[in-house]
């Protein structure tokens, strides 16, 4: 619009001269102001590079500090010497407070930072409590103490991923501070010529802006009544129901959705009371968007049962206060309504499953009391006459001496030793049933300890043979021990057997690491073997690859082996040929303490 249609010729003057006088100002002023500011906060963005800085490099000391702290105790526990160790280890302990202090002045100026300070805190000050524990454990040479105290330690209160979560933000600071100060070091060369052409813009814009001023009007209050258009297509299309409500609860605005659920046209005007043939009729919701539009609470999933022809469904209800833009002092209730029907059905079917699978387990429990009375009964009631038949067929034959004829003999042998091994395969039957009814009781178990324990055990069965053992270092692992005694007994006791045709037996005992989800144990010999064929029977009850006349055996040791490692969440296998040998593995999750090797015996 041209200002002559506005203003006199001697008022446009005057305003031009204004106008100018304002650009030329500003064109002295817009270069040091924008100087000093490039100045000040280049300054400001190096002294938070620097403090970035700092914070990683205090956080880094800590974890040093810590590492050291841990290894002298681990050195002490292990038996290595390390020069000065008590003094590093109280000169780290006096570190610890004055670095978790500066780290927290450090990070008062960010939030985030003191939420993974406070967290870091908490952490160290339970592992230095812990190594505290240790360190006295180990003055007071009690290993296992100090074991248990530096294994807790490491599980509980690792702290490397709360220094990490320090770091990375720190360094994210440190990055975007970082940039900060290089582009401000940039905007300091250039402000100069930034400030010149701001000059150059300030002055043609006093002369365009003006004319572009009711352009711009017009094309502002177009984009309104787009945005508006926009809004109201996209509330139209909405698939959710949604209301429009004034002070009295009359209809305002309805939505397509809401108009396909419950009709009534656009229903402008109407109670809500009155539509969808009664199912907004709820005096308790009506009361809610009352003293939603009286005093501007809000209401959150309010279920309502609303009654249809189908049966009736289930809504949830929201409802807010807004202000309506044609008058200051207008107030709305925006409504929206959310079929919850499928859901709540669903739910309800859920609680019926819940009650069947309820039903099925109090079953099942009664069929395990069933299966343990069961148990009892073996334990008690059969191994009693076994002994009996074994004993009196002993007596028996002791009774006839040399007057019974050699078949006689033989029966009663045969007898005597069929007890016995039918009370053998009892006994094998229960521990079978008490390895997988036992709760584990976890602890760290030095498989290299378990492994000697065994092989003494072993030693009067091997008797006079040739028996080459070669065992490598294995580790310390958290396990049931009084399980992994019984895995390692049966796997040890198997490979004796199986070579005992063998003019030198040869037994290798070792473990793979490779895997970092969980160590591989093997037990390895040069005995008899088997077909990889029949693999799958190994591990299940009374399965047996050769004759008990050669290998006498029961069939449950692999068996009790596997479900004992299953247990504790590893897995078992074995890889053998006909009279090749054989190779038995078992895994266990990773949770090495320390490793500790043995001698190999001859």
């Amino acid at each position: 619009m041209p200002w002559t249609t506005v203003l006199s010729d001697r008022a446009e003057m005057r305003l031009r001269v204004v106008l100018l006088a304002i650009a030329v100002l500003a064109s002295v002023l817009l270069p040091y102001l924008m100087l000093q500011r490039t100045v000040s906060e280049t300054q400001d963005a190096s002294a938070w590079v620097e403090h970035s800085a700092k914070v990683k490099q205090t956080t880094t000391d800590l974890m040093y500090v810590l590492r050291d702290i841990e290894n002298v105790l681990l050195a002490l526990y292990t038996g290595v010497p390390v020069d000065g160790g008590e003094a590093i280890y109280t000169q780290g302990r006096a570190q610890v407070t004055p670095l978790l202090d500066q780290l927290a002045r450090l990070t008062r100026d960010n939030p985030d930072q003191q939420a993974n300070v406070g967290t870091l805190e908490a952490i160290v000050g339970g592992r230095v409590k812990l190594f505290d524990a240790a360190h006295e454990a180990l003055n007071a040479k009690a290993y296992d103490s100090a074991g248990e105290s530096l294994a807790q330690a490491r599980e509980l209160f690792a702290f490397r991923t709360a220094a990490k979560a320090i770091l990375d933000l720190e360094q994210g600071l440190f990055a975007e501070r970082t940039a900060i100060a290089e582009a401000r070091g940039r905007n300091a060369r250039f402000a100069t010529f930034g400030a010149f052409a701001a000059q150059l813009v300030l002055l043609g814009a006093v002369i365009f802006l003006s004319e572009r001023q009711t352009l711009r009007r017009i094309a502002a209050e177009q984009r309104a009544n787009r945005a508006v258009a926009r809004s109201r297509s996209i509330v139209e299309n909405v698939r959710e129901p949604i209301l429009l409500l004034d002070a009295r609860l009359s209809v305002l605005m309805t939505n397509a959705a809401f108009r396909e659920v419950y009709g009534g046209g656009d229903a402008m005007g109407d109670a809500l009371a009155t539509l969808g043939d009664g199912a907004w009729s709820d005096p308790a919701l009506l009361q809610r968007l009352a003293d939603v539009a009286a005093r501007g609470r809000e209401l959150w999933d309010h279920e309502l049962a609303q009654a249809t022809a189908d049966g009736g469904r289930t809504v949830l209800v929201n409802a807010r206060r807004i202000e309506l833009p044609e008058t200051d002092a207008a107030v709305a209730v925006l409504l929206t309504a959310t079929d919850v029907t499928a859901r709540k059905r669903s739910e309800q079917r859920v609680l019926e499953l819940n009650r069947e699978l309820e039903s099925q387990v109090s079953q099942v429990s009664e069929v395990n009391r069933e299966l343990e009375a069961f148990s009892y009964s073996v334990s008690h009631d059969l191994r009693a006459p076994l002994r009996h038949i074994a004993g009196f067929a002993d007596k028996l034959g002791a009774h006839l001496g040399a007057g019974a004829d050699e078949r006689a003999h033989h029966y009663l042998e045969v007898i005597g030793n069929s007890a016995r091994r039918m009370s053998a395969l009892i006994e094998d039957l229960l521990l079978y049933s008490r390895l997988g009814r036992n709760a584990l009781r976890l602890q760290p178990v030095d498989t290299s300890a378990l492994v000697a324990e065994v092989r003494t055990m072993l030693a009067e069965e091997i008797g006079a043979r040739a028996v080459r053992w070669s065992v490598g270092g294995l580790p310390i692992v958290m396990a049931d021990e009084t399980m992994m005694r019984q895995v390692w007994q049966n796997l040890l006791s198997n490979a004796v057997k199986y070579t005992a045709r063998r003019d030198e037996a040869r037994i290798e005992v070792g473990v793979d690491r490779s895997d970092a989800a969980e160590i591989v144990f093997f037990v390895r010999d040069n005995g008899t073997g088997f077909d990889m064929e029949y693999a799958g029977k190994l591990f299940g009850v009374f399965q047996r690859l050769h004759k008990a006349s050669d290998f006498p055996g029961t069939g449950i040791g692999l068996a009790n082996v596997r479900r004992i490692v299953s247990r504790h969440g590893g897995r078992t296998w074995a890889d053998s040929a006909p009279d090749r040998g054989a190779t038995f593995y078992f895994s266990l999750p990773s949770g090495i303490v320390r490793g500790k090797p043995i001698e190999a015996s001859p």
